[in-house]
């Protein structure tokens, strides 16, 4: 059995290029629909955080279309993000309104809310032909856990800056009280279910995705800075077409950077540009910063320890190593093969990485750990015959770092 693992397409976000909106991208991921048993959607496959539920659902038919195509008498599963979460709290919602409205307990109400649930109605709608499940928190491929990692931000937040201490112990009175950390699938959900929401609340009013650019142009004090909407691909093809971000001067090899690596200058400063940024180099990490400290606590172009150190601690508190000891996430947009934690469970951790495009352009320095750490289109591969999953970079071609 074989399922490919795909994650963070974000359709319907304007903090960044959803780049399976676009044919050309589409087209680099039907090969790998081909020879799979079951695709499984790893969260955060719509932003209901910023954009609207309708956008979202429209960016999205594109991958539906192919899915439906590629995937006939396969299996499609999806699990939420925290993006995506609101798909959760909806359901829960219905439920106890249902219990309210007929005096029934829940297990006498499956069959109705089986009716009222119309994401499920909408999948089997669009994927006619392919099985449809939908699992939450985590599921299992063969011997390998999945969920999208949600869990892990307030763990990266105690860890992180005095502001993001102090935020994660203002949520955890609110939502729960008791022990300043969540030990339990409950405790996680509460916090979860606070932030999104009132993103999602935020993002679904008339003007609200306006009123968030809007708070964001202020935060970032320049006058365009919130676009970094810049296809990598055609944005790769201008460059080359000028002798590339990565050629040395007179069409010569790479020209190296301090790390070995190869100069991305040039990429950096053209990256800027097409996304409109102003003067001060720090504002212009754009779009993909206003949702920094709420809806994504870890940033693509963050060092790897970090988040996967605080998912370490969401699985030991979870006590998901007892039955396995490899584990795909997704959520920090950073894609990983084969790592593992300097503490916790001994466990072996992949990370599907994104497909949306959101450099951090708010240094050099922080653009290259972007194309290091954070570039798109990538997902992970589970064969059940072979030992350990396989991590694909589908658009690694179109690197500036390592095309």
């Amino acid at each position: 059995m074989r399922a490919l693992v795909l994650s963070d397409t974000h359709f319907g976000a304007w903090t960044g290029d959803a780049l399976l909106r676009h044919e050309h991208h589409l087209a680099r991921l039907a090969p790998q629909l081909d020879d799979v048993d079951e695709l499984i959607f790893l969260g955060d496959l719509f932003d209901f955080l910023f954009g609207t539920v309708e956008e979202a659902f429209a960016a999205a038919d594109g991958l539906f279309a192919l899915l439906r195509e590629k995937l006939q008498g396969k299996r499609f599963v999806f699990l939420a993000g925290n993006h995506d979460h609101h798909l959760v709290t909806r359901e829960a919602e219905d439920l106890l309104e249902l219990r309210i409205a007929t005096g029934l307990p829940a297990d006498q109400l499956v069959g109705e809310l089986e009716r009222r649930r119309f994401f499920r109605r909408f999948l089997e709608r669009r994927l006619d032909g392919v099985e449809v499940d939908i699992r939450y928190p985590a599921y299992t491929f063969g011997d390998v856990l999945l969920t999208h990692g949600h869990y892990l931000d307030p763990h990266a937040r105690a860890s992180g800056p005095v502001g993001s201490r102090l935020l994660t112990r203002a949520l955890w009175s609110i939502a729960a009280g008791g022990p300043e950390e969540p030990r339990t699938v409950e405790d996680y959900e509460s916090m979860i279910t606070l932030l999104t929401e009132l993103l999602f609340t935020i993002a679904q009013l008339p003007h609200g995705t306006a009123a968030q650019r809007a708070v964001q142009h202020a935060a970032q004090r320049v006058g365009n800075a919130a676009g970094v909407v810049t296809g990598p691909i055609d944005a790769a093809r201008r460059l080359a077409r000028r002798g590339g971000p990565s050629s040395a001067p007179g069409g010569g090899p790479p020209a190296a950077g301090r790390d070995g690596l190869p100069d991305t200058s040039r990429a950096y400063e053209r990256a800027r540009t097409e996304a409109g940024a102003g003067p001060d180099p720090s504002a212009a990490a754009g779009a993909a910063a206003a949702g920094h400290q709420l809806g994504r606590v870890v940033r693509a172009s963050d060092p790897i320890d970090r988040s996967l150190e605080a998912f370490a601690r969401v699985v030991e508190n979870l006590g998901w190593a007892r039955e396995t000891d490899k584990i795909v996430f997704a959520h920090t947009h950073q894609p990983l093969a084969d790592g593992s934690a300097r503490t916790g469970p001994r466990v072996r951790y992949w990370n599907t990485g994104s497909w949306i495009y959101e450099p951090d352009l708010s240094s050099h320095d922080a653009y290259r750990r972007y194309l290091r750490y954070g570039w798109p289109g990538t997902a992970v591969l589970i064969d059940t015959e072979e030992p350990e999953p396989r991590l694909l970079e589908l658009l690694r071609d179109e690197n500036p770092l390592k095309a």
